[in-house]
């Protein structure tokens, strides 16, 4: 997490520092409830292809405001927080899904989420691309549709190619 926020001080990016995940979402929060925007390095692999371990995210607060659909989304699932895409609404929750999973879905609340990412950065690259416009989600929700043919196809190399 690079910040402006005094208590941290603006962070070198060589400089790594190792923290427990509960106490570095606490201070993510903490930014974003004054208002900052946060940028944190993302881990793991749920949102390939568009989004990879390593890669940076800018984050701000969640307002309540409607999701659009396709948004990536800071969320508290089941004690753990999980950075994954706005997929759709089922029973009255809010439904996130890795890009890179072709199977499992998070099912939380308004009020598990945390916040809303404007703008990926990836590897180290200062570059920004700002992930709220029309086009990234768009295809991003197109990618999540076709999670049963991404199915089929891990089936038949599973199958035939092992």
């Amino acid at each position: 997490m690079w910040s402006s926020s005094p208590r941290l001080g603006k962070m070198d990016k060589t400089e790594p520092r190792i923290i427990t995940n509960e106490l570095y979402f606490e201070e993510v929060q903490r930014l974003l409830r004054e208002g900052k925007e946060v940028c944190i390095r993302i881990k793991g692999n749920s949102m390939l292809p568009f989004i990879k371990n390593g890669d940076r995210v800018l984050l701000e607060a969640y307002r309540g405001t409607p999701l659009p659909s396709g948004a990536n989304i800071l969320a508290k699932h089941e004690g753990k927080f999980v950075f994954h895409r706005y997929v759709g609404k089922k029973n009255g929750n809010i439904v996130l899904a890795g890009d890179g999973n072709i199977a499992l879905h998070e099912y939380v609340t308004s009020s598990d989420i945390i916040a809303i990412a404007t703008k990926h950065y990836s590897g180290d690259s200062d570059l920004a691309k700002d992930i709220r416009s029309s086009w990234p989600r768009f295809r991003g929700m197109s990618w999540y549709r076709l999670r049963i043919v991404r199915r089929v196809i891990n089936a038949l190399k599973r199958r035939f190619l092992t």
